[in-house]
């Protein structure tokens, strides 16, 4: 634990709900949490709050470093970059994560070179949080396992998937200690 503190290792926490202080907001909150108790720095990016475009399928990324547009969620793209750690969280709306993250979802593409390798570090840790009205947790996990084969694929380790069941109050979650530990205990892995 010394260690982490010396090299002064990051978590961000990115927020595809449009909730702010929602479900998929407090459990990210409390994988952060988890991780500054383990000695990570932490930042937060709520997605909602941002002005940003998606992908414009220009390959401008495929002969460059970046992605060719520059808007607020370049500094989020620049975040993943640099983190040790990226806590992911969306709610699930008719079976797949919010618009606002798959704007940016489609912007990561920008971490694939032109031969499909990435460029990201490899050894980045990462963790999903989704929350959803429907209490069956087996309804819609294709959309969190499917970003987690992205996630694979640009070479993080995807530590754990937190799924929430019967989130369509914003507060649901505030019953949910289970959940709310099982974020922490999961930060506190990483």
């Amino acid at each position: 634990m010394e260690l982490r503190r010396e090299l002064a290792t990051k978590a961000i926490g990115i927020v595809g709900s449009p909730r702010k202080s929602g479900n998929v907001d407090r459990l990210v909150q409390a994988v952060l949490d988890g991780a500054e108790e383990a000695g990570y720095e932490t930042d937060k990016y709520h997605l909602n709050e941002l002005s940003y475009s998606g992908c414009q399928g220009c390959n401008y990324c495929k002969s460059h470093e970046n992605c060719k547009i520059d808007d607020d969620l370049s500094e989020v793209l620049e975040g993943i970059r640099e983190a040790d750690a990226v806590v992911f969280g969306s709610p699930i709306y008719f079976y797949l994560f919010s618009g606002q993250f798959k704007l940016m979802e489609d912007r990561m593409y920008s971490f694939v070179d032109a031969g499909f390798t990435s460029r990201l570090a490899p050894g980045k840790k990462a963790v999903i949080v989704t929350s959803q009205g429907n209490p069956d947790l087996t309804a819609f996990e294709k959309a969190a396992n499917e970003f987690a084969g992205i996630l694979k694929r640009l070479g993080f380790d995807v530590a754990e998937i937190i799924r929430m069941g019967g989130g369509g109050p914003p507060d649901a979650v505030m019953e949910r200690k289970d959940l709310l530990d099982k974020a922490r205990a999961a930060g506190k892995a990483l």
